[in-house]
């Protein structure tokens, strides 16, 4: 079954539903949750095993025929993880969050990155995504024992501590080889597309006036504290932060507890170093600022590198999210 077609109706029976949650969470064993899984599967799944020499099931697979998933690969996923019982956890589809009433406009929704071979997926997840292609979907049954799935840093494992078996579906969008190259390509098309600049004005970093301030006076000096009004956002448009309270309020995203002051940076152009000892920004926000005068209005697209890493910044940035800013400098006092 497709995700996009899930429904939420299913449920297990009532006596294996009492066996998954007569004993508290904090007190499950493996044994105990490998006992509940074995028991679901020969009610849901008669004859049913472990796929290959792992530890898990491979309930339903559609293989794909787009590129194939090797090794140091990049999966762009959607997925829905739930519990046996058929609660759902959680979700990168954002039509299913609306279904289930927890959408919220603070999280990101679209295709999650997992990269093959890197320590952070269940090696028995990876055993099936290697048999897998882009186009593909799997539904996997992920014994406690055989997930690993507090180790990884990825969205649909959160990396807290759990303790019940899930059910696992994947639908695989793109597979992506060279994650970085990939990112230049789409922030090139997309500052070239929106802006009509194709060259980077530092490296993995594209930058433009909209607002340009030349006299003298407008200059900015060394050390000198200078306040900053931006917004941040995905290059779906999605805005995830910004400091200008109107703005907030209109994507939604507004907050009681927000601070809607300007940003307060020390300003080093020549000094990178000294640059980032005083200021707590991502390095491509530092960049583009060190780029601007007072009174300057301008815009910036910069890769993960110099964002939020492999890891992103939950909830609103996903992993190895290229980053855009609207940055403007107020005028010197």
């Amino acid at each position: 079954m497709r995700i996009k077609d899930l429904l939420l109706a299913t449920l297990i029976p009532a006596f294996l539903l009492t066996a998954a949650c007569a004993v508290e969470p904090q007190t499950e064993t493996y044994a105990s949750q490998d006992r509940v899984m074995k028991a679901w599967m020969r009610h849901n799944y008669p004859g049913k095993t472990t796929y290959g020499d792992t530890g898990l099931y491979v309930l339903d697979m559609e293989p794909g025929d787009g590129p194939a998933i090797g090794d140091s690969a990049y999966v762009f996923a959607h997925y829905v993880k739930s519990k046996l019982d058929g609660e759902i956890i959680s979700t990168n589809d954002e039509g299913l969050a609306r279904q289930l009433g927890t959408y919220s406009v603070l999280n990101h929704y679209g295709s999650s990155i997992w990269r093959i071979d890197q320590g952070y997926l269940p090696d028995d997840l990876e055993t099936v995504l290697r048999a897998m292609k882009a186009g593909g979907y799997a539904k996997v049954a992920l014994p406690l024992s055989a997930s690993g799935h507090a180790l990884s840093m990825y969205s649909a494992f959160s990396g807290t501590e759990e303790s019940y078996n899930e059910i696992l579906e994947i639908e695989i969008d793109t597979v992506v080889n060279k994650i970085y190259a990939y990112q230049e390509q789409l922030m090139k098309d997309w500052f070239q597309r929106n802006y009509q600049v194709s060259d980077t004005a530092a490296e993995h970093l594209y930058f433009k006036k909209l607002v340009e301030k030349t006299a003298e006076s407008d200059t900015i000096s060394e050390g000198h504290n200078i306040s900053v009004r931006y917004v941040g956002r995905l290059l779906n448009g999605q805005v995830f932060d910004t400091n200008i309270e109107d703005t907030a309020k209109f994507y939604r995203i507004w907050t009681s507890t927000g601070s809607y002051n300007a940003l307060t940076i020390s300003y080093y152009k020549d000094d990178p170093e000294q640059f980032g000892n005083n200021n707590s920004v991502v390095d491509g926000f530092g960049k583009a600022i060190r780029m601007m005068n007072f009174g300057e209005k301008a815009v910036t697209v910069f890769n993960s590198e110099l964002g939020y890493g492999e890891k992103g910044k939950s909830p609103s940035i996903p992993e190895y999210a290229p980053l855009y800013f609207w940055l403007y400098i107020e005028p010197k006092d």
